[in-house]
C-alpha cells in the first residue's frame, strides 16, 4: 500500500511570492479607501493565510462585506495580471522530490489556503501543474467560510474514502503540524530561517531532499 504525502504550497514549494502579495495588497487597500502600506515583513508574517486574514489585519475596521470585496478583487487581479510570475520561484529540489515520491508509487496531495483557481495559477507559475494526484484549495471566497478550518474538514473526508500505509505532512506553519497530528501523520516543519523554529513536528527541515529518506 502506498503512502500519502500532503504538501502545502506557499512557503514550502515556492519562494519569493510575498513580494507579489505585497504588490496586490498595496493596490487594493487605497482602492477601498484605506491609507495603509503593507511591508514585506508584514506579508511574510501573514504568509500562507487566506486573503481575508490579510485584510482583517491591514484594515481592522472594515466590515465583512468590504473584506469580501477586497478578497474577490485581490484574486481577480492576481490571476488576470499574473502578478506572481514577476516574483515567484520554485523551492530548490521541489520538482525532483515530488517526482521521485510519485515514481515510488506514493500519492501527492497539495492543499493550499488559496482558491482552487488560484492554486492552479500558482502551480502553473512554477511549472508544477500535473505533478499532484489530488488538489484542494481551501479559500472558496464565501464570507461564512472565512473562519472555518476547511483543510481539516477536507482531509477528514479524503482519508475516509482512501487508504494509505502512512501519512506524511509537509508545511511551514505550526497550525498545519497540529492538524497533521490529528490524523497520525508524520509531520515536517519546513523553514528557511537561520535558526530552526520551535515546533512539535516530528522533523524540522530546511531541505526538501530529506523527505527522500521516507520513500
Amino acid at each position: 500500500m502506498g503512502n500519502l504525502f500532503i504538501w502545502d504550497f506557499h512557503g514550502v514549494l515556492e519562494k519569493d511570492n510575498e513580494f507579489a502579495v505585497q504588490e496586490v495588497v498595496n493596490r487594493i487597500l487605497p482602492e477601498f479607501g484605506f491609507d495603509k502600506k503593507a511591508t514585506v515583513e508584514e506579508c511574510r508574517m501573514l504568509y500562507g493565510k487566506k486573503w481575508a486574514e490579510y485584510y482583517k489585519y491591514f484594515a481592522p475596521d472594515a466590515d465583512e462585506d468590504i473584506i469580501h470585496k477586497m478578497v474577490i478583487k485581490s484574486t481577480e487581479i492576481s490571476i488576470k495580471e499574473k502578478i506572481a510570475y514577476k516574483y515567484i520561484k520554485p523551492t530548490d529540489f521541489a520538482h525532483d522530490v515530488i517526482k521521485k515520491i510519485s515514481a515510488k508509487g506514493h500519492t501527492n496531495l497539495i492543499m493550499s489556503n488559496s482558491s482552487d483557481e488560484a492554486l492552479d495559477y500558482f502551480l502553473e507559475s512554477v511549472n508544477m501543474q500535473g505533478l499532484f494526484d489530488h488538489k484542494f484549495g481551501a479559500d472558496i471566497h464565501e464570507k461564512s467560510e472565512y473562519g472555518k478550518d476547511t483543510k481539516t474538514e477536507f482531509l477528514k473526508g479524503f482519508l475516509e474514502k482512501n487508504n494509505f500505509g502512512s501519512i506524511f505532512l509537509i508545511d511551514d506553519m505550526e497550525q498545519a503540524v497540529e492538524m497533521g497530528k490529528k490524523f497520525n501523520a508524520v509531520t515536517f516543519r519546513f523553514h528557511r530561517n537561520k535558526t530552526p523554529p520551535d515546533s512539535k513536528a516530528n522533523y524540522v527541515i530546511d531541505d526538501l531532499r530529506e523527505l527522500l529518506n521516507f520513500i
